[in-house]
């Protein structure tokens, strides 16, 4: 009996030997990642990457059928913000001479999305909540720069409780707009032009995300894209996009060489309208 209960034992272990080998097949690249990161001199949330190629095709599908653009124009939308020299050089010149960012990557993530939903809709208004250094916002009004050469001219709005954010936002582009200092329902209770495309990023807690879709719903039109930074940990999108008759749709991230698992972009829009 004693052997028997041995080999059942050593059964058991070698089991067990295969699962692991199966789960760290699926964990030791972000592992590698990690290991690399604990020590360098980066950011300690917001973090910044790149997207994997095959993700970046996945992401230009998903804002084709938010915004009802042709994919071949939204794919063009997602080359311009990867191609452009000026914007990615502000953000490694910042990162540069700051002392806790220098390893950072110039990684856009995600924010290729909103530019693109930006070059796609065209809005004459686009409402950011929460700034930090600004990355997302300066991508915005790179939208709002290239779409005012198509000759549809636009400006940004962002907000946040920090008096430093939008640090990147550099004297070229605070003429497409402001980050204004203060708590984002004051702000946008006080808003009253249409909003095109409104971005969430503040406050992470479910109930404030959902109060701001609430306030901000007043001077949404049918026309208008709301994306959501939280919604891969959120329902409230989801759920404001039901209780509003609009569609909803996720795209989750695979960052490239990054240990973080990546966020994503919940998009609620009416699908019955076009562009």
């Amino acid at each position: 009996m004693s052997q028997i209960k041995k080999l059942i034992k050593i059964i058991i272990l070698f089991r067990a030997y295969q699962r692991t080998r199966i789960v760290w097949s699926y964990y030791k690249r972000n592992f590698h990642f990690a290991r690399s990161w604990i020590f360098a001199r980066t950011e300690m949330d917001n973090f910044y990457y790149h997207l994997q190629n095959e993700n970046i095709a996945d992401l230009g599908c998903a804002v084709s059928i938010a915004t009802n653009a042709p994919l071949l124009q939204i794919n063009r939308y997602c080359a311009e913000i990867l191609n452009n020299v000026e914007i990615l050089e502000i953000i490694r010149k910042h990162w540069d001479s700051d002392a806790q960012m220098r390893d950072s990557i110039v990684g856009l993530g995600r924010r290729i999305g909103w530019y693109a939903t930006i070059r796609a809709i065209k809005p004459t208004l686009v409402v950011e909540t929460g700034v930090s250094h600004g990355v997302g916002a300066l991508v915005i009004c790179a939208a709002l720069e290239a779409n005012r050469l198509d000759g549809f001219p636009g400006k940004y709005i962002g907000t946040d409780i920090d008096p430093k954010a939008g640090v990147l936002l550099t004297e070229k582009f605070k003429k497409f707009g402001k980050v204004i200092v203060g708590d984002s329902l004051t702000t946008l209770s006080e808003l009253h032009e249409e909003v095109g495309v409104f971005i969430n990023d503040s406050d992470h807690s479910h109930d404030y995300e959902a109060a701001e879709y609430e306030v901000i719903n007043k001077i949404l039109s049918d026309r208008s894209i709301i994306l959501g930074d939280n919604s891969h940990v959120s329902s409230a999108l989801r759920v404001f996009a039901i209780k509003s008759n609009r569609q909803y749709l996720f795209f989750k991230e695979f960052p490239s060489e990054h240990w973080y698992p990546g966020a994503g972009i919940g998009f609620a829009f009416n699908a019955a309208v076009g562009i």
